[in-house]
């Protein structure tokens, strides 16, 4: 699974999580996802739903960027996302605080 697929489907689960969908939309935040080895993306939370878009947002809060099996094994919890980026395994472009609260609130709706 891509890590596109596995957040369209986390994206999925917030319906039956209203509290954790709520916080998600919170951030009114675009995060755009570079993938060094596929297609960028970006999530965008700056209306009343969370939205996946392929392609290239032009002002994004914070861009990622990493291989697209290191952002999946972040966005399941397999990877943690601070170590992946002192190792360099994942770059930050702008809002890292934002990433990481994101990060911290996909790993608690895919619970």
């Amino acid at each position: 699974m891509s890590s596109i697929e596995f957040l369209k489907k986390t994206v999925e689960m917030l319906d039956q999580k209203p509290e954790i969908k709520k916080e998600i939309l919170s951030f009114k935040k675009v995060f755009q996802i570079e993938i060094s080895d596929g297609n960028p993306y970006y999530v965008d939370l700056t209306s009343d739903s969370v939205k996946i878009i392929e392609g290239k947002h032009p002002s994004p809060n914070a861009t990622i960027i990493a291989q697209d099996q290191v952002l999946e094994d972040v966005f399941s919890g397999k990877l943690d996302g601070v170590k992946a980026f002192m190792t360099g395994k994942l770059k930050i472009k702008g809002d890292a605080f934002s990433v990481q609260k994101l990060s911290s609130t996909i790993n608690k709706a895919r619970k």
